[in-house]
């Protein structure tokens, strides 16, 4: 897919998902960031993977990742194929890493697969 990194590089967050998002007396916050440079669409993976073990059924989960693509797709602009690509890319990467470290990870290879079967 390296069509993903044909657009511009830019400072992003590297972690972004809901658990790095909080409401405060300031407003909304984001926590916790990486700082990695790369391609806006990077942030698309974490956002599609977590919650971690939020969605244990996987009909469900398969549903709430079509609506969470949707959403995506309608505030940034980017192509559907885009989006599922980053996440896909993403899932597998996590995936790896946590192979690396010896840690089981049923949730990673679950999300691969579902991103790899969205059209």
């Amino acid at each position: 897919m390296p069509e993903l990194f044909a657009d511009e590089s830019i400072l992003l967050h590297g972690d972004f998902h809901h658990f790095n998002i909080l409401s405060s007396e300031r407003g909304w916050l984001i926590i916790d960031p990486k700082g990695v440079i790369g391609p806006a669409g990077y942030e698309v993976g974490p956002l599609m993977l977590n919650p971690w073990g939020m969605f244990r059924d996987k009909k469900q989960f398969e549903v709430q990742t079509k609506r969470r693509v949707d959403i995506i797709k309608e505030r940034t602009g980017w192509e559907r194929e885009s989006i599922i690509n980053w996440a896909l890319s993403h899932a597998i990467l996590s995936a790896w890493w946590n192979f690396e470290s010896n840690i089981e990870d049923e949730h990673s290879l679950m999300c691969a697969e579902i991103f790899s079967e969205l059209k």
